[in-house]
């Protein structure tokens, strides 16, 4: 005698109530306009600029853009001038970010240790330079690096250091701009930095007290360790920006002397608007969009699969 099992239902397919549907629509009609608006502001240029990179042609004679395929990025990777420009440009985002966040973060703990009223007060005070805009900032130094008439020079004399190269020796001009950099940035850090450690509890520091913990201590198991979602956004920002610049360098030594502070920036607008070279531009803006995916990417990925965890 065999038995016969009863079939399983097969699922039934949840439908959408009326009020999730009219909830999507209403997702949907608000989205839209942004992802219009990133679609026209950032993906359509985009495409242009890889579309552009494989052609070689002169700004105004875009008719007679000739089709080069890869022939640009080869030329990039075989021009020492370009090479120097990218290696230039890793050494200042590395050194220009290990100074800011080190400085940057120091200066914010060490204001938060101070009453709230003084430390107010000098946070107001160290916020002043990034108010002013790049441009002005490279003006204002170059002068403060006059060997004659600058600041900076009679400083140095002081200790006897006035030989020292400045903006106009190869050897030490990419680091003078760092320390400009520098100067400029890290207000941004202070600022940011002493945002995160406000949401920190004061429980966490009293019970570091309580343990005996000394202040390198409590530095580096209860502070950073609770700062560090805010470090990683700060790395990102301020990376990038290091990792792009122009307006500073094109301000204080337009690339060199002898190309020793060239950047991709400034490397790409000098083939597009002194060597006329549009194409070649292009590739030279996709290289370093490419280079900023390499060293920034893996830890947009971490910081997003951070958050949804």
């Amino acid at each position: 005698m065999t038995s016969s099992t009863p079939a399983m239902p097969l699922p039934t397919r949840r439908r959408m109530s009326s009020y999730a549907r009219k909830d999507l629509r209403i997702a949907v009609f608000l989205i839209l306009p942004a992802a219009l608006a990133i679609f026209i502001v950032m993906i359509v240029p985009l495409g242009f600029a890889l579309v552009a990179s494989t052609f070689q042609y002169s700004l105004g004679q875009e008719d007679k853009a000739v089709f080069v395929f890869l022939d640009n990025y080869a030329k990039f990777f075989a021009d020492p001038v370009a090479l120097r420009s990218l290696l230039n440009t890793v050494i200042f985002t590395v050194l220009s970010l290990a100074l800011c966040m080190t400085i940057g973060v120091g200066i914010s703990v060490l204001l938060k240790s101070l009453a709230p009223r003084t430390g107010n007060v000098f946070r107001a005070i160290f916020a002043m330079p990034v108010l002013i805009s790049p441009i002005i900032v490279s003006l204002i130094w170059r002068y403060m690096y006059d060997p004659t008439y600058g600041l900076i020079y009679y400083v140095l004399g002081l200790v006897g250091l006035q030989d020292f190269g400045g903006l106009t020796d190869s050897a030490t001009a990419l680091f003078s701009i760092v320390v400009t950099d520098v100067w400029h940035a890290v207000p941004f850090i202070i600022l940011v930095s002493s945002a995160g450690l406000t949401v920190i509890p004061e429980e966490l520091y009293e019970a570091a007290r309580i343990d005996g913990a000394g202040a390198a201590r409590t530095l580096f198991s209860v502070t950073l360790p609770l700062l560090v979602k805010t470090l990683v956004v700060l790395i990102l920002i301020r990376g990038t920006d290091a990792f792009r610049v122009f307006d500073l360098i094109y301000g204080l030594t337009g690339g060199g002397p002898a190309n020793s502070t060239s950047s991709l920036s400034i490397y790409a607008y000098k083939q597009a608007y002194e060597n006329n070279q549009m194409g070649f531009a292009m590739a030279v803006a996709v290289i370093t969009l490419i280079g900023l995916v390499i060293l920034f990417g893996p830890l947009m990925r971490n910081s997003a699969r951070g958050r949804d965890d």
